[in-house]
């Protein structure tokens, strides 16, 4: 009875999880902060399970974030309820198991990471189930074990619903309970309105041309400024490619890691790291923050100063050049 507690936290937890992915507006939209594709990528990027994610889901990011989803909301049923709990504690175990491998990896100490909490957490419950805890599991051990009715005489009145008919149930409810509560977080995740960070060359010249202006972030030298582009910088795109309160990412030209470029709405220039100094994942710009998808960290656009943990260190700032109506990245 002592592990009772725990056993609804789980399954609780795990119905929430589901509930939260699908009522997410931004979870199977791409390039929304939470969009299950980016979080992905981060996930798979140097850990050691990123092979199963690059093989299974990241070819389908709606398939696999929907599954999951769907998988995460009958685990908790199954495990509050107390009916196969062995079963549903093994596929909860396994999911945080990946979770750990995958989205936990980077995290330091290894600790802070609640997934290999969770693989633990499960780990009663794989072994010995709802053991001696009010649960469904139990009440079909006890028809399992009661006295059937003779053959010859006839069955007496009041009698139980056998064990097979008591799962089948059981199972049924389970299933319909799982997509009903699926079906009503997705109904009620509404629409989707934001707007991502595109690759900066991606973007289209607009038809009209404007008198080209040489200026430059603040975070360049002072010198560059008067000699125009340095030596050994990359052009990443046109000016006018990136509008005032807009952002757009590109690959670091000293290591190929991904920098996300923002423009305010002073037409200043900022860049830094799009890596998450959390766990790795790549963030995204949205209303004028950046946002880590995978834990939710939130850094300043202007600094990289992290707003909202998990994170504890700031995002590395890189440096930009604007010059003749160009953007160029000036290698660290």
């Amino acid at each position: 009875m002592a592990l009772l507690p725990l056993r609804l936290f789980l399954g609780v937890t795990f119905i929430y999880a589901g509930i939260q992915k699908l009522s997410d507006p931004g979870f199977l939209h791409k390039g929304a902060p939470t969009y299950i594709g980016t979080q992905l990528h981060g996930f798979a990027n140097g850990t050691p399970g990123g092979f199963l994610l690059r093989a299974l889901a990241i070819p389908h990011p709606t398939l696999a974030g929907v599954g999951v989803a769907i998988t995460e909301i009958a685990v908790g049923i199954l495990v509050t309820a107390g009916l196969l709990t062995r079963a549903a504690a093994a596929v909860g175990l396994v999911l945080n198991l990946i979770l750990f491998l995958t989205n936990s990896w980077h995290t330091t100490p290894y600790f802070l990471g609640s997934d290999i909490v969770f693989v633990f957490a499960w780990l009663p419950f794989v072994i010995a189930g709802a053991e001696g805890q009010p649960s469904l599991d139990a009440e079909l051990a006890r028809r399992a074990k009661a006295p059937r009715p003779s053959r010859r005489g006839a069955a007496p009145a009041g009698s139980l619903v056998t064990r097979r008919v008591l799962l089948r149930q059981a199972l049924l409810g389970a299933g319909a309970a799982t997509l009903g509560i699926a079906g009503i977080a997705y109904a009620a995740k509404g629409s989707y309105h934001g707007a991502g960070s595109p690759a900066l060359g991606a973007a289209r010249r607009p038809k009209t041309r404007r008198t080209p202006t040489s200026h430059r972030s603040h975070h360049a030298s002072h010198a560059h400024a008067k000699s125009g582009v340095p030596s050994g910088a990359v052009r990443l795109g046109p000016s006018n490619a990136l509008s005032r309160g807009k952002a757009a990412t590109y690959r670091d030209p000293s290591n190929g890691q991904p920098d996300v470029i923002i423009r305010d709405t002073n037409g200043q220039l900022t860049a830094m790291s799009a890596v998450c100094t959390h766990a790795g994942c790549e963030v995204t710009y949205q209303s004028g923050q950046l946002y880590c998808p995978c834990h939710g960290s939130v850094f300043n656009a202007r600094t990289g100063a992290v707003e909202r943990g998990p994170a504890s260190q700031p995002l590395a700032i890189k440096h930009v050049v604007e010059s003749g109506g160009e953007i160029y990245a000036v290698p660290s």
